[in-house]
């Protein structure tokens, strides 16, 4: 399964790649939302799952979401480090599929991404 992560704190995405990819997924990373969003055009037909921050460079992750949920019905797990309620519901009223507050465990991710994968 093919995954794409969009985050622009190094260290995270490095860390997400290296985990998911120990767990045989085929990992695409960005550091910005702009160079996301055109591999996203590019090669939706073929992804499975979209992991992208809320506040990213160029494009934000509620203009990724809005694209993937209303051209390409892909999947979308959107992480921020806000815990405000209203920003949750306004990411989950766009249409994401889920959403993750930092820090967290990789575990729980997998297992929030194998439930929308019904892996």
């Amino acid at each position: 399964m093919k995954i794409v992560i969009i985050e622009d704190d190094d260290i995270l995405r490095k860390s997400l790649v290296f985990f998911l990819k120990s767990k045989g997924y085929e990992v695409f990373d960005f550091d910005n939302g702009l160079q996301g969003l055109h591999f996203l055009n590019e090669n939706y037909s073929d992804l499975s799952l979209v992991i992208t921050d809320l506040n990213l460079p160029f494009t934000g992750g509620k203009q990724i979401v809005f694209e993937m949920k209303s051209k390409y019905k892909i999947p979308v797990i959107v992480l921020t480090a806000s815990n405000v309620e209203a920003t949750e519901m306004e990411i989950l009223e766009l249409g994401a599929d889920d959403f993750i507050t930092k820090p967290f465990s990789p575990n729980i991710l997998q297992m929030r991404m194998e439930r929308l994968l019904k892996v």
